[in-house]
């Protein structure tokens, strides 16, 4: 009897085609429901060491800066178009296609270990969405949560299926691989860059509240970990994005481009990565008696409010407004958003910020 899903986020997909375009979905309305994403974990009584990290080893991996473009900070101005397009051409296109280089083999249950080059580019599809919503840059992927992460992923494969807390029974079983299950976004299906881009989609009617989205865009985490397994004969491809960050989790928050993080974030944002679930989080809010709407070019657009759900990263309100972001819009097109009665600290704000989605080729 299956153990029931409710500690780790899961994106499904088994038996379901999937197109993907730059990492997009096409097909998203054949997805199948998602599981619950995780609740934060019990918070440590004592002080946690930050992960090991060693110079030159493979295992971590540093976004290199001299691959960003040299204005760009710790974040993107999304107000500033010709960032934001250049942005999306250096670091979001260019972790397209790299090879995976792995060095495994799932009948054998060895989970090998993708290359640095491979691993970098998941890094940076993780920072370009983290950057782009204004929220500081992961550090890189720690050695310890890359080799439980990727022997999570290569059970995952080699049973064909997905869960948070896998039995003795399963192929391939770790104790290593059991933890990196425990503590991972899991996606069957889809694996490296292509997986990051799918959490930050975060489809499916069982995860109206965009966990996996949260935790990739939680500004305190510092390190993660990635185990991708590329499709092999009779096996799907899997992802495990280590996404607890145990030492930095419970720390101060960092500065942030706005007090709040959005997705879609305010500003102008490349159509590609502009999903039909919107998200608005801020640390501590009472989202209970929020509501919101919007405008596409100063007409009036319906918004649909999901159920508040709390406990995976920050406090959000998700949303989805009526109008479909599948194709390239002719020129670009303004979302006026305002959220009204959001409570913080005890009193009620309001907040409005406009969403410009744009073509980046044009």
């Amino acid at each position: 009897m299956k153990q029931p899903l409710k500690l780790l986020p899961i994106v499904l997909l088994v038996g379901v085609l999937v197109l993907l375009v730059n990492g997009r979905y096409t097909q998203a309305d054949q997805l199948p429901p998602l599981p619950p994403p995780p609740t934060f974990p019990p918070q440590p009584t004592t002080t946690l060491v930050p992960p090991k990290v060693v110079a030159g080893d493979s295992n971590f991996v540093y976004l290199p800066l001299v691959l960003r473009p040299e204005e760009i900070g710790p974040w993107v101005d999304t107000q500033n178009r010709a960032q934001v397009v250049a942005f999306y051409q250096t670091e979001y296109l260019a972790s397209e296609g790299v090879p995976h280089g792995w060095a495994g083999n799932v009948g054998s249950c060895n989970p090998g270990s993708t290359s640095a080059a491979f691993k970098e580019a998941v890094l940076r599809r993780i920072n370009f969405f983290r950057a782009m919503a204004g929220v500081p840059a992961v550090q890189g992927f720690a050695a310890d949560y890359n080799s439980k992460a990727q022997a999570a992923a290569l059970m995952m494969s080699a049973q064909n299926d997905l869960s948070h807390a896998p039995g003795t029974s399963w192929a391939c079983y770790t104790a290593a691989g059991a933890e990196g299950a425990g503590s991972s976004n899991l996606y069957l299906g889809v694996y490296g860059p292509s997986a990051i881009s799918g959490y930050i989609y975060d489809p499916g009617g069982g995860n109206y509240f965009v966990g996996h989205r949260r935790w990739i865009l939680y500004p305190q985490t510092k390190f993660m970990g990635t185990g991708d397994i590329p499709a092999t004969s009779g096996k799907a491809a899997a992802n495990a994005l280590w996404v607890f960050d145990s030492a930095n989790m419970w720390g101060p928050r960092p500065d942030t481009r706005e007090a709040f993080v959005a997705w879609p974030p305010p500003g102008y944002v490349p159509y590609q990565v502009v999903y039909p679930r919107w998200s608005f989080a801020y640390a501590g809010a009472d989202f209970s008696g929020a509501s919101v709407t919007m405008s596409k070019n100063g007409s009036p657009l319906s918004v649909t409010v999901s159920p508040v759900a709390n406990g995976y990263g920050e406090n959000t309100l998700v949303w989805e407004p009526g109008d479909s972001f599948g194709s390239a819009p002719g020129s670009d097109t303004t979302y006026q958003v305002t959220l009204h009665n959001v409570v913080i600290g005890g009193s009620p704000q309001s907040f409005s910020y406009q969403v410009t989605v744009i073509n980046p080729g044009s």
